[in-house]
């Protein structure tokens, strides 16, 4: 019998990440592609991802997680990181092609919603999650559920301005938090301080050798995160931040440098009254999960509730 499996997609800035999960929630397979260039290419490319990553098993769900502000309905407003796909019904347009209807939210939202249910914020009431791609995306927690403001727009933190006429965005804004503390940012501080062949990785690999300038430009970049996290923390006042994204691979390298700088940004807490910063448990794939944990959880929506789906809806895996 062929088995029921979902699939989920991330979709930023330069790639999408897809998964394929059984009804447990463990990952069969997953599958990485560069991100096309406007909206009908990028359809068709998650449209061929999914057949690919369904070969052998019976896909009953997809889920897509996009970067960019997403409304309740499904539609993208804006996505400064993609390219030609503002006002883009991509839900509905990959729906039809798979004869399936297609769960969309913004990508971190979905992560949240997975790191919530099986990951680092598992029995967590109210947090922040901050992911650090090629931009910064971000989702609240709140009382046990993603905030998604009054018309799904909630959660876009690497927008907030944090330097007043500071560095260009790609959202057209000066100052934006994510041309400061983003994977982007931090190649471009290494570029300037180190040269053209110390990008992102480069540097980090370099600052885990113990060479300073590296280190000096991981303690700029830290404290840059740490002034956004801050102010995150300032209004909402989590019990936890689940750092997400590629960077969450190195946050055992930026962790002891931002905790330093949120020591002296973050007022009226101390030590132990601070939340915990913690890396997401799925690292890159907590989003794609995310998906395809809301595309399961519509599927069973839609079954009445049926059984045999709990553990797609949030299992212990990867």
């Amino acid at each position: 019998m062929t088995s029921v499996t979902h699939i989920g997609f991330d979709v930023g800035g330069t790639k999408i990440f897809g998964v394929v999960t059984d009804h447990d929630g463990a990952v069969q397979r997953t599958l990485r592609e560069p991100t096309p260039d406007g909206a009908v290419p990028l359809i068709g490319a998650l449209a061929d991802m999914t057949a690919r990553l369904g070969t052998g098993s019976r896909p009953v769900s997809v889920g897509v997680g996009m970067a960019g502000l997403i409304t309740l309905d499904g539609r993208v407003t804006v996505s400064p990181n993609l390219v030609d796909v503002d006002g883009a019904d991509i839900g509905s347009g990959l729906g039809d092609l798979l004869g399936m209807p297609v769960f969309l939210d913004n990508e971190v939202n979905c992560a949240a919603r997975w790191e919530m249910s099986a990951g680092a914020a598992r029995g967590v009431r109210n947090g922040v999650m901050v992911s650090l791609g090629t931009g910064i995306g971000g989702a609240f927690m709140l009382n046990g559920e993603v905030l998604r403001g009054s018309g799904g727009l909630a959660g876009e933190p690497g927008h907030m301005i944090v330097e007043a006429g500071g560095r260009q965005c790609a959202c057209g804004r000066r100052g934006c938090w994510e041309v400061y503390a983003s994977g982007s940012a931090l190649d471009r501080m290494a570029v300037e301080r180190l040269g053209e062949a110390c990008r992102g990785p480069a540097v980090t690999a370099a600052a885990r050798e113990g060479e300073v300038a590296a280190l000096e430009v991981l303690d700029e970049f830290a404290y840059w995160l740490a002034i956004g996290i801050s102010n995150l923390c300032i209004l909402t006042d989590p019990e936890m931040v689940v750092i997400g994204g590629g960077l969450s691979e190195d946050w055992d390298l930026l962790a002891p440098t931002t905790d330093k700088h949120m020591a002296a940004l973050l007022i009226g807490r101390s030590a132990e009254s601070r939340p915990s910063i913690v890396p997401s448990k799925a690292g890159e794939l907590s989003a794609a999960l995310g998906a395809a944990l809301g595309g399961a959880q519509g599927h069973s929506a839609a079954l009445g509730g049926a059984q045999g789906h709990s553990a797609a809806l949030g299992g212990d895996s990867p």
